[in-house]
């Protein structure tokens, strides 16, 4: 699969085609523009936000701005996916705050209310192996939550789908030291909580998500057969991404860092669908000389 965040590749030119193509009225060119780049900024929009139907409006308002701003790109100024992802980082920064981000944004009130839930060790249920997974990846999600939405963004691109600091500085615009350290500040904070709460991450801490599930149950939280996050036998992060380490991730947060990879990587709404639709109108049809 296509992975935009590698920092150096041979097909960056297949996006540069598309454009010239889109701009001179070629659906067909914005579609395969759409879907090489969709999936990509609907699992930031996910794991920015928590919710799947949050993150599906977010992925269409980023498209939104890309087809409108799509004549202004200057090939010459750079790159059409650092374009592009710049874009999205300054919208998911931007954007007004969604549900989740009111409901969680703070570390210690987060594990303090996981800790207080009541364990239900004897718990059984036919789907506790989906359910314990589900559960495992919406708290996983909400550690990040807890991160200011810089750190999250700098959490995203450079802890779970591994871009360099070259690439994250340019995405996030700011200097490769400021995307270190912004990386490195959430990627210590996420990790100094899970490590003291998750027995996932430490075998020694007591929590452990199947041991919660009846409460989740009980609370509305969960429900059997309507999974928001969980993704059998779909595909992972570490999946689809290049495998690109540092010597201290693999010494010290490898094994802390390998649960987010080990999350499902998302397949988007086809956003597509929405463009046929959209240019069943006029005015779009005009404004991208479709014909």
């Amino acid at each position: 699969m296509y992975n935009p965040f590698i920092e150096k590749q041979d097909d960056d030119d297949d996006d540069c085609g598309l454009v010239s193509e889109a701009c001179h009225g070629s659906q067909e060119a914005l579609e395969k523009l759409i879907l090489r780049h969709q999936a990509w900024i609907f699992n930031i929009a996910v794991k920015m936000v928590m919710d799947p139907d949050d993150a599906g409006d977010i992925t269409q308002e980023i498209l939104i701005k890309m087809i409108t701003g799509l004549s202004s790109y200057d090939p010459q100024k750079g790159l059409f996916r650092t374009w592009l992802y710049r874009i999205a980082a300054n919208h998911v920064l931007d954007m007004k705050k969604r549900k989740f981000e009111v409901r969680i944004h703070d570390f210690d009130t987060y594990v303090s209310l996981i800790e207080k839930l009541p364990d239900h060790r004897d718990f059984s249920h036919p789907d506790k192996k989906m359910l314990t997974e589900e559960l495992k990846t919406g708290c996983m999600m909400g550690m990040l939550m807890c991160l200011n939405r810089k750190e999250r963004l700098a959490f995203i691109l450079g802890a779970v789908f591994a871009v360099t600091d070259v690439v994250g500085a340019d995405l996030m615009e700011v200097t490769r030291a400021g995307f270190r350290q912004l990386l490195s500040r959430g990627r210590r904070k996420v990790h100094a909580y899970m490590n003291g709460v998750c027995g996932q991450v430490n075998k020694n801490n007591p929590c452990r998500c199947e041991n919660k599930l009846k409460t989740f149950l009980d609370l509305g939280m969960l429900s059997p057969g309507k999974s928001r996050f969980c993704r059998p036998g779909g595909r992972q992060v570490k999946d689809v991404m290049a495998e690109r380490l540092e010597a201290f991730d693999r010494s010290y947060f490898s094994p802390f860092l390998e649960r987010f990879r080990e999350q499902p990587f998302y397949d988007p709404p086809d956003i597509t669908i929405w463009l046929r639709n959209a240019m069943n109108g006029e005015e779009f049809r005009q404004i991208f000389n479709i014909h």
